[in-house]
């Protein structure tokens, strides 16, 4: 079992539509939530939005962030950097999202790393493109 919580955050509704394929492919996931930033936010009140997703409970929280940079990215690593049981990747996947979720035990360097290397992993060009594109 997973011993840890998982927020997605990121602009709009593309972390409820990240988390909708995730269930598609893991089944329910009820300890998964989202934090989305509308339009008229400030980073102010979705600083407030994503403090409620990420929870008082003590568990350590992967918040996954859709773009570096970005406000979601910002305020939660704003956050992340004021406690030690925050660890927050930006550049989130559905591959990633999927081995979050499947992720059993703690939150370890170990499975961060896991994370990164089936995220950068995840893309590629296919040499099929690659040579459509040479000619």
């Amino acid at each position: 079992m997973r011993a840890f919580r998982i927020v997605i955050a990121g602009h709009g509704t593309l972390p409820s539509a990240l988390l909708s394929a995730t269930e598609l492919i893991c089944g329910p996931l009820a300890d998964i939530v989202v934090a989305e930033l509308a339009p008229g936010d400030s980073p102010d009140t979705y600083a407030e939005r994503l403090r409620a997703a990420i929870g008082q409970d003590g568990r350590r929280v992967l918040v996954l962030c859709d773009l570096l940079g970005g406000t979601p990215f910002n305020v939660a690593s704003a956050i992340a950097r004021r406690s030690s049981r925050i660890v927050c990747i930006s550049g989130m996947n559905l591959g990633v999202a999927v081995e979050a979720a499947l992720s059993q035990g703690d939150l370890t360097e170990e499975l961060v790393e896991r994370l990164l290397a089936v995220g950068r992993d995840g893309i590629v060009e296919t040499e099929r493109h690659r040579a459509r594109r040479a000619s």
